[in-house]
């Protein structure tokens, strides 16, 4: 059977994972894993590409890289190849060393990749060894674990030169600041599953997304449908959330009247600016409709307000992103 399309594009953003054989091992020693750090390093160089989070475990990877050349398949290609055959050679095992094509989820550029670098650094403490630690042990084992770019989201004095920390950005206004947004972000969920982005990651082959971003997605692989069977899962659904049940699921977090938000002025301070920021990313409104939902504020203020959240001058993001998984995750479900 034919392949299904891989999608390029420039300036995409991708979870890539790749497995061993059989789910067999493809680390033996930690001069395997400096071995595939340092292909990696060279590759992310000669192709362009930037790499803003990875781990690395015994029988796989994950990689969160975006490509502004559009060249994810031969970047992949040259290095997974290259580890391929020194593993080959270096521990006699003939035959293939990792599990068919590499895979590749396009990945939006806010909410979506924040929680997608914290399931992916999260992943030493998700294996099955690490069930019955408790919370003080699993962090112990996360913040030790050395073949992983967390220790550089968490420390500035361990940034590792070929990785990017743009992501950080989001999470407070000077360095300091946005690391201990993102240890505390990420620790959140040390125990428990992020239901909201497994179920998410497992909807589409393709994508890990909100419904924006899988419109935009969808326009650009209509061409890539070939019609065969293998192209069903292109078929994205759309959808929006309307203003109601943005309003319902703020005031359950912030354990306050509906009414609160709706009202003129100030009076439920953060709360009011989570639902406008939801309602600008998710309702499908006008700046002037939103607005007048909350409390009848010019299509200007909401204008400023959504700037200032994506500029990171409100300390919320953790809380959008979390409302906004959940609130994409209740739409799929219906």
């Amino acid at each position: 059977m034919p392949r299904p399309p891989r999608i390029d594009f420039p300036d995409a953003i991708y979870h890539v994972t790749s497995r061993g054989n059989g789910r067999d091992v493809i680390f033996w020693s930690d001069d395997d894993r400096t071995r595939f750090l340092g292909r990696l390093a060279d590759n992310l160089r000669t192709a362009g590409v930037v790499l803003y989070v990875f781990v690395l475990m015994d029988n796989h990877i994950h990689l969160l890289v975006r490509t502004p050349r559009a060249n994810l398949s031969r970047f992949m290609q040259r290095l997974l190849t290259a580890y391929a055959l020194y593993a080959r050679f270096k521990h006699r095992r003939p035959g293939h060393q990792l599990q068919g094509r590499f895979k590749a989820k396009l990945v939006q550029d806010d909410v979506y990749l924040r929680a997608v670098t914290r399931y992916i650094h999260l992943n030493p403490v998700k294996v099955a060894a690490c069930r019955k630690l408790d919370r003080r042990q699993r962090l112990q084992r996360l913040n030790a674990y050395p073949w992983s770019s967390y220790p550089g989201y968490a420390d500035v004095g361990k940034v590792q030169e070929f990785v990017s920390y743009d992501v950080l950005k989001e999470y407070g206004r000077d360095q300091a600041e946005a690391r201990r947004q993102y240890r505390a972000y990420t620790e959140a969920c040390l125990l428990e599953e992020d239901g909201p982005i497994l179920e998410a990651m497992a909807t589409s082959r393709y994508a890990i997304d909100d419904a924006r971003f899988v419109e935009r997605t969808e326009a650009r692989v209509e061409a890539k449908r070939s019609g065969r069977t293998q192209d069903e899962d292109l078929a994205f659904p759309r959808w929006t959330v309307p203003p109601d049940e943005i309003d319902a699921a703020v005031a359950e977090h912030y354990d306050i009247d509906v009414e609160q938000l709706r009202a003129h002025g100030r009076s439920a301070g953060e709360a009011k600016v989570v639902a406008v920021e939801l309602a600008c990313r998710l309702a499908g409104l006008t700046g002037r409709d939103i607005g007048a939902h909350y409390g009848e504020i010019s299509s200007a203020a909401v204008s400023t307000t959504h700037r200032k959240v994506r500029q990171g001058k409100y300390p919320i993001a953790s809380v959008v992103d979390s409302l906004l998984i959940h609130l994409t995750a209740k739409r799929r479900r219906k």
